[in-house]
């Protein structure tokens, strides 16, 4: 974690300064490239600082060490279903949603009920049948 802290903290530092030498010879009259880049560089600066105080709160990190083994960071990420077809009607509800803001914004509430339709059915799953807990 140490690593991420400080290529976080050195890229929000770099892009703030960017940010302002961008500035001074655009003489801050171009509006875009100036705030983006301090934006740039204050994300980067939060992302690093929560990193840090991660880091502060939990300790020492097994991809911190020389000498840790790959299955030291493995962690229980979760129980997911290789059998479920709900995350195809999620993906295609968010395809249905998406076309219609390309093509027609009233095939977009379509879109919404499907994926609505699909989010219940994944959250659920497990409720009712064979695999009910």
């Amino acid at each position: 974690m140490k690593s991420s802290i400080y290529l976080f903290m050195i890229c929000g530092i770099f892009f703030a300064g960017t940010g302002v030498v961008y500035g001074f010879f655009t003489e801050f009259t171009e509006l875009l490239g100036f705030p983006a880049l301090l934006l740039l560089g204050g994300m980067s600066l939060m992302i690093g600082v929560y990193l840090w105080l991660t880091d502060r709160r939990v300790g020492r990190q097994p991809q911190d060490s020389e000498h840790a083994e790959i299955s030291d960071a493995d962690a229980d990420y979760g129980f997911f279903s290789p059998w479920s077809w709900w995350p195809i009607a999620c993906a295609g509800a968010a395809a249905v949603a998406f076309y219609g803001i390309a093509m027609g914004w009233w095939i977009v509430p379509f879109g919404a009920v499907l994926g609505l339709v699909a989010l219940v059915g994944l959250a659920f799953e497990h409720d009712r049948g064979d695999h009910a807990h």
